[in-house]
C-alpha cells in the first residue's frame, strides 16, 4: 500500500560505475556487455534486473537534476524521452546527484518536491506552489483532502509529515489553527429532528438522521468514490471547500444548498441523494412560493430566529441560482462517482427578464459624490483619534482608485504593491482575482498616503517594501472569539471580507452624518438623491465607480478590462454612458420643442383651414 501513497521524490545513491553503464546504455550498447563491463555476476543492480535498474536511475537522476534548476527541462528533453543523453546532459546528471537536496520554499512547484499522482490532483485543484499548498491546508483544516480526487488519507498523512519537516521555509502547520477549517466533523454536531419547530437551521449546525443523511441514498454511485464523503452533509462541506478561497462565491453556494438540505428533510422527507427529477420539479415550485416556516426577516446565523429566505418572495434570477446551484453541486458530486446521475439536468431554468444592463452600474458614484466622500474621510482622519476613518478612507480608494473587489482589498499584501518604474505618479498593486488569475492594478499616490497613515496606526513601517503583511488590518481587534484566533499574531491577518463590508458601512454612515451637519451651516454637499444612493451603497459600488469613471474619461476599454480583470470586453463596455447621454439628449429635445409655448407653434385652426381649402382633407373626417 506504501508504495501507493508515497509522495516525495526519492533520494540518490549511484557510484561512477552506475553513472559509466547508465552512459553505455544511453548509447545503446547492448544490456548484455554493460553487465559484463562493469558489474559483478553478484551485483544486486544485475540481480534485480540491469535494464530496469538502469531505466529508473535514469528517470529519477533526471527529475532531480530538473528539481535543482528546470532550466535543464529543455536540455534533457532528449533523454527523458529515452533518447541518447550526450555529454553535456550526462555532466548535468551527475552534478545534481552530487548536490546535496535543495531546502524548498513556498514559491517552489509542487512539482520540484513530489510525485507526478500527487502532484496531478493538486494542479487540478488550482495548487501549484508548496505556499499554496500550506495555505490550503491552514484553510480548510484536517479534512483539507476530501475536496481532493485521489488524495486519499494515506497520501495526506504522508503530505502533512512531509511538510512538517520544513516549518521555517514553508510555514508552520499548527492544529490550533485547524480547528476554524470549513470542513467540520458533521457527526459531531446535534441530530436534526424534522418534527421539531426549530428545526430549520443552518449548515453546520446540524446533522441529519440516519434515514435522511444519504449513506444509502438511491442516487449513489456503485463504482468507488473519489471522495471522502460518508453521507451528504460531508459530500456538500466537501462540494463547498472546493471555493474556500472564493468568498463570495462560496457564501453563496452555502446558501442555495442549505435550502435545499432543508427541504429534502423537512418538507420532501428524502435524502439529497435519493433526489428524482419529480422532487426537483417540486422544489423549483417550492422557490417560488416558499413555506411561511421558511422565511423571516435577516438574523444571525447562531441566532434561533434565522430563516434561509427572506420575507419578500425570491425574484426570479434568485430562483434561477438556486437551479444553477444545485445542478453544479450534483454534477461534480456525479463527477467525482458520489452520484449515480444528475436529476437536474432534466429540470429547466426558471425564465427571467434579460436586464438592459446586466451590472448595476447605476450603483456608482458621480464624479462629484465620490470626491466628496473622500474629502469628508479625509478631513475626518486629520483627527487623531480617528483610525477608523483612515483605514476606511485607505480601503475605499483601493476600491475607487483602482477598481478592486472587496476580497482583493482584503487580500493585498504589501510585497504585491510597488512604485511604476513608468510613471512617478502612479504605484501598482498584484492582485489576485477570480479564477486564481493574478492582474497588476493602478493605485494612486492619495491610495498610497493613506495607507501610509493606516500602517502608522498599526505601528508598522509602510516602506518596508519586503513586507508580508495584509495592506488593511484592524487597528482594534473586536473583544470575539473568532476575532482573538484570527489576529493572534498581530498584522499576520488582514480583514476578513465581510469585516471589511462591515468597516466601509460604518464609514459611509459617519459620512453621511458629517454631510447633513454640514449643510446646516453651508450649501449641501450631496444632493437628495446622492444621499439616497449613499444610504444603499455596498462596497461593490465603489469598484463600478472606478470603472464608470475610467471609461468616461476615454481610457480604452481594453485597459479598462485588464485593470478590472473582466474575462471580456463586453462586461466591460455596459459602463459606456455615451449611448444612454446620447438618447437622454435627444429626448431632451425633442420633448422640448413638444414644450415650445403656443404661439411660437404652427396654428393647428388655420392649418386645418388651408388643408381644407386644397382639398386634402375630407368634411366628413373633420
Amino acid at each position: 500500500m506504501s508504495q501507493h501513497t508515497e509522495i516525495a521524490l526519492p533520494d540518490l545513491a549511484y557510484n561512477r560505475s552506475d553513472y559509466t553503464a547508465l552512459r553505455a546504455y544511453c548509447c545503446k550498447i547492448p544490456i548484455e556487455r554493460i553487465a559484463d563491463l562493469y558489474y559483478t555476476e553478484d551485483s544486486p543492480q544485475v540481480e534485480q534486473g540491469l535494464e530496469r535498474f538502469l531505466i529508473r536511475m535514469r528517470n529519477e537522476m533526471i527529475e532531480r537534476a530538473i528539481e535543482h534548476n528546470p532550466g535543464f527541462a529543455e536540455i534533457l528533453k532528449g533523454a527523458r524521452q529515452g533518447g541518447a543523453i550526450t555529454s553535456r546532459a550526462l555532466e548535468i546528471l551527475v552534478r545534481a546527484a552530487d548536490v546535496p537536496k535543495p531546502v524548498p520554499h513556498r514559491d517552489q512547484p509542487i512539482s520540484q518536491w513530489m510525485r507526478p499522482k500527487t502532484v496531478r490532483p493538486l494542479r487540478e485543484e488550482g495548487v501549484v506552489t508548496l505556499g499554496q499548498l500550506v495555505d490550503l491546508i491552514k484553510r480548510r483544516g484536517p479534512g483539507w483532502w476530501r475536496p481532493i480526487p485521489r488524495i486519499g488519507r494515506g497520501r495526506a498523512d504522508k503530505i502533512l509529515r512531509w511538510l512538517r519537516h520544513w516549518p521555517r521555509e514553508l510555514g508552520d502547520i499548527d492544529d490550533a489553527v485547524w480547528a476554524a477549517g470549513a470542513l467540520v466533523d458533521v457527526d459531531q454536531l446535534p441530530a436534526l429532528d424534522p418534527t421539531s419547530p426549530d428545526a430549520i437551521a443552518p449548515l453546520g449546525t446540524f446533522r441529519l438522521p440516519a434515514y435522511l443523511s444519504g449513506a444509502d441514498g438511491a442516487n449513489r454511485a456503485p463504482a468507488f468514490c473519489f471522495i471522502g464523503a460518508r453521507h451528504d452533509l460531508e459530500a456538500i462541506n466537501i462540494f463547498l471547500a472546493r471555493y474556500d478561497d472564493q468568498e463570495q462565491t462560496q457564501r453563496s453556494y452555502r446558501k442555495e444548498l442549505e435550502r435545499l438540505v432543508l427541504w429534502c428533510a423537512l418538507v420532501a422527507r428524502k435524502p439529497l441523494s435519493s433526489l428524482l427529477v419529480d422532487d426537483c420539479l417540486a422544489y423549483k415550485t417550492f422557490l417560488a412560493a416558499p413555506w411561511p416556516a421558511f422565511c423571516g426577516p435577516r438574523a444571525p446565523r447562531h441566532t434561533r430566529r434565522w430563516r434561509p429566505f427572506a420575507e419578500r418572495p425570491l425574484s426570479p434570477a434568485s430562483q434561477r441560482l438556486a437551479v444553477i446551484v444545485a445542478r453544479a453541486a450534483f454534477d461534480w458530486l456525479v463527477k467525482v462517482r458520489y452520484l449515480g446521475g444528475n436529476p437536474w439536468a432534466a429540470v429547466k431554468d426558471p425564465k427571467v427578464a434579460k436586464r438592459a444592463d446586466p451590472i448595476k452600474i447605476e450603483r456608482a458614484l458621480e464624479e462629484d459624490a465620490w470626491a466628496n466622500v473622500v474629502g469628508i474621510l479625509q478631513q475626518r482622519g486629520r483627527v487623531e483619534r480617528n483610525r477608523q476613518d483612515r483605514v476606511a478612507l485607505a480601503a475605499l480608494l483601493l476600491m475607487g482608485d483602482s477598481g478592486v473587489r472587496r476580497s482583493e482589498a482584503a487580500a493585498a499584501r504589501r510585497d504585491r504593491l510597488a512604485p511604476s518604474r513608468n510613471t512617478a505618479d502612479v504605484w501598482l498593486l498584484t492582485v489576485l482575482g477570480k479564477g486564481h488569475k493574478e492582474r497588476l492594478v493602478p493605485v494612486s499616490l492619495r491610495t498610497v498616503d493613506a495607507l501610509r497613515a493606516h500602517w502608522r496606526d498599526r505601528g508598522m513601517d509602510f516602506d518596508d517594501a519586503d513586507s508580508e503583511a495584509p495592506l488593511l488590518g484592524p487597528v482594534q481587534v473586536p473583544r470575539t472569539a473568532t476575532a482573538i484566533t484570527r489576529h493572534e499574531e498581530p498584522n499576520e491577518n488582514g480583514y476578513h471580507s465581510a469585516s471589511l463590508y462591515q468597516l466601509v458601512d460604518a464609514a459611509l454612515r459617519r459620512v453621511r452624518a458629517f454631510a447633513e451637519e454640514l449643510s446646516l451651516e453651508a450649501s449641501p454637499l450631496f444632493t437628495t438623491d446622492q444621499l439616497l444612493r449613499l444610504a444603499k451603497t455596498s462596497p461593490h459600488a465603489f469598484r463600478h465607480t472606478f470603472a464608470t469613471l475610467a471609461v468616461e474619461s476615454r481610457m480604452p476599454l481594453e485597459l479598462a478590462q485588464e485593470i478590472l480583470g473582466h474575462a471580456s470586453v463586453t462586461t466591460t463596455r455596459i459602463y459606456v454612458r455615451a449611448r444612454e447621454k446620447r438618447i437622454a439628449a435627444a429626448a431632451s429635445e425633442y420633448f422640448g420643442a413638444m414644450a415650445q409655448p403656443e404661439m411660437e407653434r404652427p396654428n393647428s385652426v388655420l392649418l386645418e383651414a388651408h388643408a381644407s381649402a386644397a382639398g386634402e382633407i375630407d368634411s366628413d373626417d373633420t
